[in-house]
């Protein structure tokens, strides 16, 4: 890649060589270090290719070697200028070039992050808006130690940051912990156990509260499991203070859940013909331009979009995007649902409830899924029996009392 700059900065020259003694000046050529390249023999000539600094130099080897020259080309950056010196638009639209390059290396046009796994791209790609760091700024504006340190306080989890602009990209390493930062704080505050479903008790294990129902009860959603009231009884079997706890425990319940979808008993079928429409588009900025043929009255197509964002090198990446679009031609028609379709989207919709349930820590002991039609409609029903924890904390409302004040009349006589 060097040499070939080289030879297009200094320029080289196609030569054609006849003569005497042609062995004896590519010796004396390669004895004096004159780099020539691509010799062809033909016929009673030789051609080759030779640097215009070497050209220069081989005078007195061409006098001694008794051969003659004969220049058929000239290529390189010298000899394009002077072939095109008095066309001063050409060289104001290549400085202008120029300019607008250097004018587009003063902004960032690409953001990267990497080492991030518990935080997504858009999370820290927001938080850098929030602090005045997008895309399209001046790079002179950005203080990479500032950003370090905001993104170390805003995230807890990130224990180290490397931020670093080159060329027109902001580019930011993360490292994140990956263990706890902090040791959760336990909940003191006074509450109630609450069923937050109905169900029947399965099992309970009572921390600390007053149990209010006992395993075989049936409760309903809002219903009191465990009080957090615990009243002090006197001797004489009178409450004479009452106590506030954080009710905690373990209960557990036998649950149902039950749902219903409707879908039409026609199925809508995408079917593609072959015909292809291709296309590209270029965006700079907020602009774009499409080159692509129109579609064809009362034809369905559906596209997809490739893009890419161009870069002269590693890290200059320019505001200007390219990409191909592709589309393809479908005719659509209905068709009933057939009855092995019917039970395989029930099995969907089936397996897409239960993943819920078992995120949420729900045991499924029974699945029951039926499938009725009617004139219009397919009705897909599943019923889940579960055993699941029942109990959700609610802060207490305490009574406080509040005691007469004594008032103390006097009657002072003077």
């Amino acid at each position: 890649m060097l040499t070939w700059l080289n030879h297009h900065f200094f320029g080289y020259l196609f030569v054609e060589m006849t003569g005497f003694s042609p062995e004896r000046f590519f010796n004396m050529c390669s004895a004096h270090e004159i780099e020539v390249w691509d010799v062809v023999h033909s016929g009673h000539a030789y051609r080759f290719f030779i640097t215009v600094p070497g050209f220069r130099k081989i005078k007195p080897l061409v006098r001694k070697s008794k051969v003659r020259l004969r220049i058929l080309k000239k290529f390189g950056l010298p000899f394009f200028l002077y072939r095109n010196r008095r066309r001063k638009f050409y060289a104001a639209g290549f400085f202008g070039f120029m300019m607008i390059l250097y004018a587009l290396s003063l902004f960032i046009w690409d953001i990267e992050f990497d080492g991030n796994q518990m935080y997504t791209y858009d999370t820290l790609l927001k938080f850098c808006e929030s602090e005045e760091i997008r895309y399209g700024m001046r790079k002179s504006k950005i203080d990479c130690d500032v950003l370090e340190e905001s993104l170390r306080t805003r995230f807890p989890e990130i224990t180290w940051v490397s931020a670093r602009v080159s060329g027109t990209r902001l580019l930011v390493k993360i490292k994140e912990n990956e263990v706890l930062s902090d040791i959760p704080v336990r909940d003191e505050t006074p509450c109630d156990l609450i069923a937050q479903k109905d169900g029947t008790i399965t099992s309970m294990i009572v921390r600390s509260g007053v149990p209010m129902v006992k395993v075989g009860d049936q409760v309903a959603a809002g219903d009191v499991l465990v009080s957090g009231t615990l009243p002090i009884i006197g001797d004489s079997e009178e409450i004479v203070n009452t106590h506030y706890v954080h009710s905690d425990g373990d209960i557990t319940a036998r649950t149902e859940y039950h749902y219903n979808r409707k879908v039409p008993l026609f199925k809508t079928i995408e079917v593609e013909t072959g015909k292809v429409r291709r296309g590209r588009y270029i965006k700079a900025f907020q602009f774009s331009f499409l080159l692509m043929r129109p579609r064809p009255e009362g034809t369905s197509w559906k596209r997809t979009m490739e893009e890419t964002q161009l870069h002269l090198f590693e890290n200059f990446y320019l505001p200007i995007y390219v990409g191909k679009i592709t589309g393809k031609e479908y005719v659509s028609y209905e068709r009933p649902y057939t009855e092995e379709e019917k039970k395989e989207l029930a099995d969907q919709m089936n397996q897409s409830f239960q993943k819920k349930l078992l995120e949420k820590g729900v045991q499924i002991l029974e699945n029951h899924v039926k499938i009725l039609d009617n004139e219009s409609l397919c009705q897909i029903t599943m019923d889940f029996v579960t055993e699941e924890p029942l109990g959700r904390q609610e802060a207490l409302k305490m009574q406080t009392t509040e005691e007469p004040e004594e008032t103390n009349n006097s009657n002072e006589r003077n």
